[in-house]
């Protein structure tokens, strides 16, 4: 699938470096920044990106000349790179690593902006959002513009700010491009006032993602939010708020490489798009996000699955997956042989019912991985067929071969013309984690 931002895609840094040697902030060793930004992913360094600049910063970058703090920022080329957070800190610090005068960010702000007058998209976005809280009585009513004030932190002036059901909800409109430093420090400020700040957009890229979109996208758990005239018509219509949302969810694809005609997988991505409940959404003024699944949580699921599938067909990195089941699970013993490969096994068939293909092998048909659990690893069959239903997947009132009748006989009772085996009780963990509801 060709995405217009692919979190997966390798990174890159620029041809010309501001700060080349940064210290790693857990490890405290130096790194190269070249060849280390390019073993990071788009998706990495995006979601890096806004946490470099809050106040709070718990895992800074430094420089390893001055040991001021740095930031990352992005070409236009699309290359990576890092640079001082604080210019002027490191010349005084007579920094080896400089790149020359600048002018700090508010005087930027003031000739950029001077005189320029609020724009009708941004109006128009605020009307909508306004709109949309407006309909769900959950929501206080909205205000607009209103000045926050702190003793210590001056002031700030949201485009518009409410409560949900007691929680402060500060909702950004983005029509055009903000500072990287803008986006943390309004981030920071909210956040201290416990308070979530949602950004807010009213068109989506179909290609040349601008910064802001991919940073926004990455540090919301690839989650993005957006409102036009249809989203705020429903949500006036049903009475409950309503946002446009783009995700990329993490997904598991069809390895087309495979040359010896195993059928294995490989990481990807899903884009979706609908409207979802406010309601809906998990929200965590800690993080600053707003979402409806956990981007690392669904990595690492598809992960644990594209490596089931490499264990059952090239009968390899065994030790690799049992070592994941042990972490899932917490625990500290090792894992037999014949249980690793019979959970491999197990998962490939889900997999091979969920995607309607023979995942993990050679065979000509999807029912085939299932019958093999069914036939080789008895004590795992009762776990296919129950999340099988649990998911809605169950193939059995399809006419192929004998699974129909062995699913009718394990309902029953039977197993083989026998009780029905004893089940592997440390699978429901795992499948309870892998496959959520």
């Amino acid at each position: 699938m060709n995405l217009a931002f692919d979190p997966n895609r390798p990174a890159s840094a620029t041809n010309v470096l501001q700060v080349e040697y940064v210290r790693h902030p857990v490890s405290g060793a130096v790194l190269e920044s070249r060849p280390w930004l390019a073993t990071q992913t788009e998706g990495q360094l995006h979601a890096l990106r806004p946490l470099l600049r809050r106040k709070d910063a718990s895992s800074t970058f430094t420089c390893f000349s001055c040991g001021l703090p740095v930031i990352l920022r992005k070409h236009a080329n699309g290359g990576h790179y890092f640079a001082h957070k604080d210019k002027a800190a490191a010349q005084l610090a007579n920094c080896a690593f400089q790149d020359g005068r600048n002018l700090p960010i508010n005087e930027i702000d003031r000739m950029r902006y001077q005189g320029q007058r609020e724009g009708a998209r941004h109006r128009h976005t605020k009307d909508l959002i306004c709109r949309i809280l407006t309909a769900d009585p959950r929501f206080s009513t909205p205000d607009v513009e209103k000045v926050w004030r702190t003793f210590d932190e001056g002031w700030r002036k949201p485009d518009v700010a409410t409560t949900w059901q007691g929680l402060p909800i500060v909702f950004e409109a983005q029509v055009s491009n903000t500072y990287p430093g803008v986006v943390a420090d309004r981030t920071d400020f909210y956040r201290g006032r416990g308070a979530l700040l949602i950004w807010i957009f009213d068109q989506l890229p179909e290609k040349d993602w601008r910064t802001l979109h991919a940073d926004t996208l990455c540090a919301n758990h690839q989650h993005l939010f957006l409102v036009d005239e249809a989203c705020a018509s429903a949500a006036e219509e049903r009475g409950i708020a309503l946002l446009r949302s783009y995700r990329l969810r993490p997904e598991v694809a069809i390895d087309p490489n495979n040359e010896d005609r195993h059928t294995c997988l490989i990481p990807s991505h899903v884009e979706e798009r609908d409207l979802v409940e406010f309601a809906s959404l998990d929200l965590d003024v800690g993080a600053q996000t707003a979402k409806l699944f956990d981007a690392q949580d669904e990595q690492r699921r598809v992960e644990h699955k594209v490596l089931c599938s490499r264990v059952q067909a090239l009968r390899c990195d065994w030790r690799e997956l049992e070592v994941a089941i042990r972490q899932i699970i917490h625990r500290e013993g090792s894992i037999q042989y014949a249980t690793v490969m019979s959970w491999a096994t197990l998962v490939c068939a889900i997999e091979s019912a969920r995607l309607w293909l023979p995942v993990g092998t050679r065979y000509p048909n999807p029912i085939s991985v299932l019958n093999l659990v069914h036939d080789s690893h008895p004590a795992f069959f009762g776990h296919l067929v129950e999340t099988l239903q649990r998911l809605r997947l169950d193939p059995a009132a399809r006419p192929e071969g004998a699974w129909r009748k062995r699913v009718t006989d394990f309902r029953a009772g039977r197993y083989k013309s026998g009780p029905l085996p004893e089940a592997h009780v440390g699978s429901v963990r795992l499948l309870t984690w892998l496959y959520p509801n």
